[in-house]
């Protein structure tokens, strides 16, 4: 990709095509490389010497039309894996690259030019292509006495050597551009009966792969998506659909499921996207959701409960009913089938509803309390019996469990009256009378018996298993604003302190000694990540006399990893949405992050007589630290400040930074972070204070900074000096004489470029003071 850019790069600057295919591609043994090579020509759209040997050769043929089927969905496929705001540059690159014009194309269209290209190419070209059939481009040894392969390669040749022959060719003007000749490739065996059968079907195949993915993209974008309109989705669903489509299939039929959830998907997109459409549309659509629903749960050999299958048609029943729901079009039985997709063994279906349904909380809380009240009732899971065992392919729950609390949710929402409690999570540990404890030892793998604070006692899991890493799904789609700012707000808080002190309790067992090394809290990371973000995501709604003794003082008090491991998400959740993204800050933001630092400062780390003092360990607290010091998110545009590169609101954030550098500035890892901060904020930042805290943290020299040496710190404070003076050309003495004692300082600890800038037009009139 780098090869390919710098390649792009320098026929903009009008260096030679052929020049640059024969320095990237001679001596090169790769075939990647030349797969650069034809990016260039079908860039160019070039008639050279160095290109006709790709032009007439039948394997670049071949390997460059995979690589535009490939290329066709390479706006997503490419771009797996970067969700991070901090991939933004990553992702940029990907779609420049992808957005091309030689991705859109591919070698052979490249053929004419050179069939027709003049007495140079005309003649050469033609006998190349018409050799294909006699040098057949066999991958491996093998396939040269195999005939299936043989006859493969060879039906290939054939039909590239049309491509070869001028008869099949059309040559007309368009009527806007008559100087303008097109030709037009009529291949002879495309028009064989079996041909055009064949053909029919591949682009029938296709449409129907285009119609699901064009539905995806339209829920995706809010709005109808290129590709189709919505009448003519409806059209091709409607030639797609058949009596037997959501019925258990006769025989295999792999593609079932993709059809399925083109159906169904377009049926969703009517009911969502409804303008212009006719009663009798929306009428279909509601049939074929009513038939989705009912569809068989297949289940082979690959099915498990997590397994992602984004076209199941049940997701889009759920988009479909939600959206009768919104319009106040929905059938009678609306709400209980919606509430039925929340109890579906598949999770994917389960959490798509369950975030459909919680979109619903301004139209019928109810409904969407309900929908949570049954999430969280089936993260409840019965251990199976000894000697029993639940294979991959196993649902998580029996379908008498899944329907008896189904049925439990149901009731409330149709009958019941003020707000069900939402099941709190089973005992972290229990500990076992003698009875049941006879040889046992401690039940949990993490732990060796020396971890025991009594060894005597024997403490287990619950018969009941808490499924954690569904809770975490669950309580991402939970419509928490809305339920914060209801009369619901009590139960919801209830449950959130048991499930903070369930977690508390499960990475810090009871029986074990304190301060031993934890060794659980790997098993519960999505989990506890995601409490942290949802706890720091309702510290923004409500008072901190509220939430200060139920949902942090119990993460403050925790020791090392187990507390960073929550407050690092907490802090981060709370900084981005409440600092960054508000349009107004909370009033006691500021008294949040306070007490968040507090608690940093306070660790081992930031002490400069400890063990591995100034080292920040594991996953989460360098992450804290990040936070803290506001350079976690490098840009994100759309924010109301800081990260979207306006500063001006600096003073806001400046008391929990001047704390932080003054405090563990001394680490260098915390003075990287605030320099990074000043580096991006330096158009605001004041210069005073700036020059306060750098004081404060380097007035004592070099031996009383921890991981400095080797390190750009001080060239980058130097920059920075030299960018504020040049900003204050009018600076006051004493911030002159500040700006200028720290050079001194940079310069003891043996930065030259210090010792330049003392004798710097903004210092050169400058004395200290004796």
């Amino acid at each position: 990709m780098a090869l390919e850019d710098w390649c792009f790069a320098e026929l903009k600057r009008g260096r030679s095509l052929d020049v640059l295919i024969q320095e990237i591609v001679e001596g090169n043994e790769c075939i990647a490389i030349l797969g650069v090579a034809v990016a260039l020509a079908l860039d160019t759209d070039a008639i050279s010497e160095a290109v006709f040997p790709l032009v007439t050769s039948q394997a670049l043929w071949s390997a460059d039309h995979n690589r535009m089927a490939q290329d066709i969905s390479a706006n997503t496929t490419s771009l797996m894996g970067f969700k991070a705001r901090t991939d933004q540059a990553h992702i940029d690159a990907i779609r420049s690259v992808n957005e091309r014009t030689a991705r859109k194309k591919q070698l052979r269209w490249l053929v004419p030019r050179y069939v027709f290209g003049g007495e140079q190419f005309a003649e050469r070209t033609r006998t190349a292509i018409r050799n294909f059939k006699n040098a057949l481009p066999y991958r491996y040894e093998e396939e040269q006495n195999d005939p299936a392969a043989r006859e493969n390669y060879l039906a290939q040749a054939l039909e590239y050597e049309e491509l070869a022959d001028p008869e099949n060719y059309e040559a007309y003007c368009a009527s806007e551009d008559p100087d303008t000749i097109w030709l037009n490739h009529v291949s002879p065996s495309a028009a064989a009966p079996e041909r055009q059968v064949k053909a029919e079907k591949a682009t029938l195949y296709l449409r129907k792969a285009q119609l699901w993915t064009w539905a995806a993209k339209t829920f995706e974008d809010g709005k109808v998506a290129d590709g189709f309109t919505t009448h003519e989705a409806i059209a091709l669903a409607k030639q797609i659909d058949n009596p037997a489509l959501f019925e258990a299939p006769e025989g295999e039929d792999d593609q079932i499921e993709m059809h399925r959830g083109a159906v169904a998907a377009t049926a969703a997109v009517a009911l969502n996207l409804r303008e212009q459409l006719d009663p009798a549309d929306l009428d279909w659509a509601r049939e074929i959701l009513n038939r989705a629903i009912r569809a068989p749960e297949e289940r082979d050999a690959y099915w498990t409960s997590r397994s992602i299958i984004p076209w199941h048609p049940s997701i889009f029943v759920a988009r479909g009913l939600a959206a009768d729901l919104r319009n106040g079009t929905a059938e009678k039985d609306a709400a209980t089938k919606l509430l039925a997709l929340v109890a579906h063994p598949l999770e994917v279906v389960s959490l798509a509803a369950l975030q459909e349904v919680s979109g619903l909380w301004s139209i019928d809380p109810k409904l969407a309390w309900s929908a949570l009240v049954l999430a969280f009732s089936l993260c409840h899971i019965k251990r199976v019996p000894p000697g029993e065992m639940r294979g991959p392919g196993d649902p998580v729950h029996s379908q008498e469990d899944a329907q008896a609390a189904l049925n439990h949710a149901a009731e409330f929402y149709l009958n019941g009256a003020g707000w069900l409690p939402i099941p709190q999570p089973p005992p972290a540990w229990v500990k076992l009378d003698a009875r049941n404890a006879r040889g046992r030892r401690q039940h949990y793998e993490d732990y060796d018996d020396s971890d025991a604070a009594d060894p005597n006692e024997v403490w287990s899991e619950p018969d009941v298993y808490w499924y954690s890493q569904y809770a975490a799904k669950i309580i991402r789609h939970g419509p928490i604003e809305g339920i914060v700012a209801s009369d619901a707000k009590p139960f919801f808080l209830d449950f959130m302190s048991s499930v903070l002190t369930w977690t508390n309790e499960k990475n810090a067992p009871p029986w074990v000694k304190p301060g031993r090394r934890d060794r659980s809290s790997s098993n519960l990371f999505e989990w506890i990540h995601e409490l942290g973000e949802t706890l720091g995501r309702i510290a923004g709604l409500l008072p901190l006399a509220d939430i200060k003794p139920r949902l942090l003082e119990p993460i403050l008090q925790l020791e090392s990893d187990n507390c960073w491991a929550l407050l690092a998400p907490f802090a981060s959740s709370y900084v981005c949405r409440y600092i960054y993204d508000a349009a107004a800050v909370p009033s006691d933001a500021i008294e949040v992050l306070e007490l968040c630092l507090e608690r940093l400062l306070a660790s081992s780390a930031i002490e400069k007589e400890s063990y591995r003092s100034g080292e920040f360990s594991g996953f989460d607290q360098p992450r804290l630290v990040q936070t803290l010091m506001f350079v976690e998110i490098e840009r994100a545009n759309g924010a109301a400040r800081y990260v979207n590169g306006d500063w001006s609101e600096i003073a806001r954030i400046l008391p929990i930074i001047d704390r932080f550098v003054r405090a563990g500035g001394w680490a260098a890892p915390v003075m990287d972070h605030y320099l990074t901060l000043c580096e991006r904020a330096k158009a605001s930042y004041p210069a005073d204070a700036f020059a306060d805290q750098v004081l404060a943290v380097i007035g004592g020299g070099l031996q009383s900074l921890k991981g400095w040496r080797g390190t750009f710190l001080s060239a980058r404070i130097a920059q920075l000096v030299q960018d504020f003076a040049g900003r204050d050309a009018s600076m006051s003495l004493s911030l002159a004489q500040k700006l200028l004692r720290i050079l001194d300082l940079l310069v003891d600890m043996g930065d030259r470029r210090s010792a330049a800038l003392q004798l710097g037009e903004s210092f050169r009139e400058i004395r200290l003071p004796s």
